[in-house]
């Protein structure tokens, strides 16, 4: 079995720090927020519906919950992250915890979301074994993943300049491949494993806005914990090299607005039936 301890030092310091949790908050809402509404549908989220929402971040999630009128608990082992989404969703309760072994009783939920958070999970078969114990019989789990490596998107581009442009003896943890569950075969053995049924993926064309091109290096530097730590080590020569780059995918292949760019940012939504 794999050590993952230095990735959950790495993710549990990184997302400790405020700057990097506003960093994502800011960066990232649009994206997320296209996403948020996927996510409360494929879960049925209406009144008297009680919802657990997981790795909920700074709220984004949950705010669209309560909006359908869910009863609705999140948590996050962030405390920057509980800090901002108890200003933003105040009808919802926040609690810091860990998603791998959560003090909630069994079959406690009805829905259970995860905007996200799956790839940050060391073990994310385990994490959704722990998401299926709190679930009651027949409630239904949601989770959204981000197109990775080789994609037409933010990510795909990110990685194509660092694997072209990144000392490539600068190297992140050993943890989980955050992009792996895109693939429809690998997240339906993993989530039936689990204990659940009927698994459905659909695409989800989330986009992120820019002010201007050089943005989205700076979104990764400094709005994502696995990014901003492999980036921050480049030399000031690849850093600049990865900035340029991705300035040059921004310009050719976002779309100009009048207030700056919009980039595909490609994810996909998971749903599944709790047996």
């Amino acid at each position: 079995m794999t050590d993952t301890s230095d990735f959950e030092n790495m993710e549990r310091d990184g997302w400790s720090n405020p700057s990097i949790a506003k960093g994502y908050a800011d960066g990232f809402e649009m994206a997320t927020h296209l996403v948020a509404e996927k996510l409360a549908d494929a879960v049925g989220a209406k009144p008297n519906v009680e919802v657990l929402d997981l790795c909920t971040g700074h709220g984004v999630v949950a705010k669209e919950l309560v909006t359908r009128g869910a009863k609705v608990t999140g948590l996050d082992f962030s405390e920057p992250m509980i800090s901002l989404a108890k200003s933003s969703v105040p009808n919802a309760t926040f609690v810091q915890g860990d998603a791998m072994a959560m003090g909630f009783s069994n079959e406690n939920f009805d829905a259970v979301t995860i905007g996200f958070g799956v790839p940050h999970f060391p073990d994310a078969s385990r994490g959704l074994i722990e998401a299926a114990r709190v679930l009651k019989t027949g409630g239904k789990i949601a989770f959204s993943i981000w197109h990775g490596k080789g994609s037409n998107g933010s990510f795909g581009w990110l990685f194509d300049a660092v694997g072209r442009l990144a000392d490539p003896l600068i190297t992140l943890p050993a943890g989980p491949d955050a992009h792996v569950l895109v693939d429809f075969g690998v997240a339906k053995s993993m989530v039936e494993e689990a204990g659940f049924t009927d698994v459905r993926l659909i695409e989800v064309a989330s986009e992120l806005s820019l002010q201007n091109p050089e943005a989205l290096f700076d979104l990764f530097d400094g709005g994502a914990v696995r990014t901003a730590s492999l980036l921050s080590r480049q030399p000031t020569s690849k850093r600049d090299a990865i900035r340029s780059d991705l300035a040059l995918r921004t310009r050719s292949e976002g779309t100009k607005q009048e207030q700056g760019y919009f980039v595909p940012a490609p994810s996909v939504v998971i749903s599944a039936v709790r047996i």
